[in-house]
């Protein structure tokens, strides 16, 4: 991350906000040598509401630790195996 005064980063506003959305790149942006602001592309911005979605959600963060422990253990399946299930499980119509 890329630390910038706000005098900085305003005159350079258009190249960070380019670099922001097409690198990623993250700007902290400082007012008197203190934090004030963060700049960040959007789909950034995005993806981080996303997973803050995600993590305030219990069951679903439990679910995905679950999942974790079987990959760890192998207790897995095969794409054979869940296309087989999926053709099985199909309503018959």
């Amino acid at each position: 991350m890329t630390t910038l005064p706000v005098a900085e980063a305003r005159s350079h506003f258009s190249r960070l906000v380019e670099q922001a959305s097409t690198t990623h790149e993250r700007f902290e942006i400082t007012r008197n040598g203190s934090r004030a602001a963060v700049l960040l592309g959007a789909e950034d911005y995005d993806a981080m509401l996303e997973t803050l979605a995600i993590l305030s959600e219990l069951e679903l963060v439990k679910e995905i630790g679950q999942g974790l422990k079987d990959l760890e253990s192998g207790d897995t399946f095969t794409v054979e195996q869940v296309r087989a299930d999926m053709r099985t499980a199909a309503p018959k119509g």
